[in-house]
C-alpha cells in the first residue's frame, strides 16, 4: 500500500475538530450554570426563610415551607397552603420564620390569594433583604433557578428552565422543568439577574414543575398597600375570592357555543376551553366482552386549595355510552343499575366543610329535533353547601335513559365551589347538548 503523506484528510480532522468544539461548548454551558446557581444562591440566601407552623400546645413544628422578603417593612410571600394550618386555626397553631442566620420569631398572616395559592405574612422588623420583584418575563428557555428547603434539609438550589404559562391551566401557571420537593413551597424562582419570576408552588413530578407567576404576586402587594392594613376576617376575604373567582369563570363557560362530538349514537360535549381537558376509551377491542361500553371524561385540574382534605374549583363531565345485545333484558338493567350507582362527587370534602347532599330525583322526556316525543331519562340534582363559604355549593348532576332494554346513555357533570344561579344555568345548557336523540 502507498501512503501519500501529503493528502489531506478533511473528514478525520473536521470530525474531531467538531467533537472538541461541541465538548467545549457543552461544558461551558454546565459550568456557567453551575457558576449561575452558586452565585445566586450566595446573594440570595439571606432573603429565603423557611416558613414554620408551630403546634402550639407542643411547640413544635408541625409542617414546613419556605417564603422570601418582598418589602422593608417586613412584608414575606408565600403560598397559601403553607400556612393554612395557621389561618384556619389560630387558637391550635401558630407561624414563625427561621432565617438563614439561624434567627427565629413569630410571624403574622394579613392577607392571602386563595385562587392563586398566596399569603402573605409579616414580621414586626425587616428581618432579612429585600428580594426584587421582576417587570419583565423571561424568554422560553432560559434558565432559571428555584430556591427552597426541601424536606427540613436546608435551603437548597434547584436549576431549570422557563417554558412559560401553562396554557392548559385556567389560573396561570408557569411551566418549570425543574423538581420541586416538599418544603419548598413559597420560595422564589430566580432569573439569572435575581429577580423574582415565579412563587414555587406544586409538581408533577419527572421535571415537571409549576410556579405562580410574579404577577400575581405584585398583584396581591399592591392590593394589599392600597389597603393600608391587614385582612381582619381571612375566612371572609377567601369567601369573597371564590365566589369572584367562580363567576368569572361559569360567566365564560356560560357565554360559550358548546360544540359535541359523538359517543356511540349519542351526543356529547366536547372540550369547552383548553382548561377543561377531554380523554376517551372503550372495550370494543375486547373479544370477552358481553356489551359494548364507551366513555369520555372531561376534567380541569384547577384545584383551588382550601385545606389539606378540600379542594374547590373542579369541573368534570363524564359520558357513558353502553350496548349490550348479548345480554337479556334484566341481565343489561342490573348491570346499569349498578353503573348509574357508581357515581360519586369528585370533590371529597369534610363534613366540617360540608353540608350533607340534598338530591332531587325525577324522570322526564328529553325532545330533540330528531326525536320530537322525546326519550324518558332518570335525572338526579344533587347540591350541598359550604359551611364557612356561604353562596358556594358543590352539585352533582347525573342523567340516564331508561327507555331501551339493550342500549343506554349516562351523562353526568360536578361542579365544585359555584354559585346556585350558575349551577342552575349550567345544567340548562348541559342538559340541552348532551342527548341520544
Amino acid at each position: 500500500m502507498i501512503i501519500n503523506r501529503n493528502r489531506r484528510q478533511p473528514d478525520v480532522i473536521s470530525l474531531a475538530f467538531l467533537l472538541i468544539v461541541l465538548l467545549l461548548i457543552f461544558s461551558s454551558a454546565g459550568f456557567a450554570q453551575s457558576n449561575s446557581a452558586r452565585a445566586l444562591f450566595a446573594d440570595n440566601k439571606a432573603g429565603i426563610l423557611q416558613i414554620r407552623i408551630i403546634d402550639i400546645t407542643s411547640g413544635s413544628k408541625s409542617a414546613i415551607g419556605s417564603g422570601f422578603v418582598i418589602t422593608d417593612t417586613g412584608l414575606i410571600a408565600t403560598n397559601y397552603h403553607v400556612v393554612e394550618m395557621a389561618a384556619s386555626k389560630p387558637e391550635q397553631y401558630r407561624i414563625e420564620y427561621l432565617s438563614a442566620s439561624g434567627e427565629t420569631n413569630s410571624l403574622t398572616l394579613v392577607d392571602v390569594d386563595v385562587v392563586n395559592d398566596l399569603a402573605l405574612v409579616k414580621a414586626n422588623s425587616q428581618i432579612a433583604p429585600v428580594l426584587p420583584l421582576a417587570v419583565i418575563e423571561p424568554a422560553i428557555g432560559v434558565p432559571v433557578y428555584a430556591l427552597g428547603n426541601p424536606l427540613d434539609l436546608g435551603l437548597t438550589v434547584v436549576p431549570g428552565t422557563y417554558n412559560g404559562i401553562n396554557q392548559t391551566s385556567y389560573h396561570p401557571r408557569v411551566h418549570f422543568t425543574g423538581s420541586l420537593n416538599s418544603g419548598m413551597s413559597g420560595g422564589p424562582t430566580l432569573n439569572e439577574s435575581g429577580e423574582v419570576v415565579g412563587i414555587n408552588v406544586s409538581t408533577a413530578g419527572n421535571q415537571v414543575s409549576f410556579l405562580v407567576p410574579v404577577t400575581a404576586l405584585q398583584q396581591l402587594l399592591s392590593q394589599h398597600q392600597l389597603r393600608g392594613h391587614g385582612v381582619e376576617n381571612i375566612r371572609q376575604r377567601i369567601a369573597q375570592q371564590l365566589r369572584a373567582d367562580q363567576q368569572e369563570k361559569f360567566s365564560q363557560l356560560l357565554a360559550l357555543e358548546w360544540s359535541t362530538i359523538a359517543l356511540g349514537d349519542a351526543w356529547v360535549v366536547e372540550e369547552l376551553s383548553p382548561f377543561v381537558k377531554c380523554w376517551g376509551g372503550s372495550n370494543s377491542a375486547s373479544s370477552k366482552a358481553q356489551f359494548l361500553s364507551a366513555e369520555r371524561t372531561c376534567r380541569s385540574e384547577d384545584n383551588i386549595y382550601l385545606n389539606g382534605k378540600f379542594n374547590t374549583g373542579v369541573i368534570e363531565h363524564q359520558f357513558f355510552w353502553l350496548e349490550a345485545d348479548k345480554l337479556n333484558a334484566l341481565q343489561f338493567y342490573a348491570y346499569y343499575e349498578r353503573l348509574f350507582g357508581d357515581f360519586v362527587p369528585g370533590n371529597k370534602a369534610r363534613e366540617k366543610d360540608v353540608g350533607d347532599y340534598q338530591c332531587d330525583s325525577q324522570f322526564v322526556s328529553v325532545s330533540s329535533a330528531q326525536a320530537v316525543s322525546g326519550r324518558k331519562t332518570k335525572a338526579v340534582f344533587c347540591v350541598r353547601a359550604y359551611k364557612d363559604y356561604p353562596q358556594l355549593y358543590d352539585v352533582l348532576f347525573l342523567q340516564g335513559t331508561v327507555d331501551d332494554s339493550h342500549a343506554a346513555f349516562i351523562s353526568h357533570f360536578t361542579l365544585a365551589g359555584v354559585s346556585q344561579e350558575n349551577a342552575k344555568a349550567y345544567a340548562r345548557k348541559f342538559m340541552g347538548v348532551s342527548k341520544w336523540p
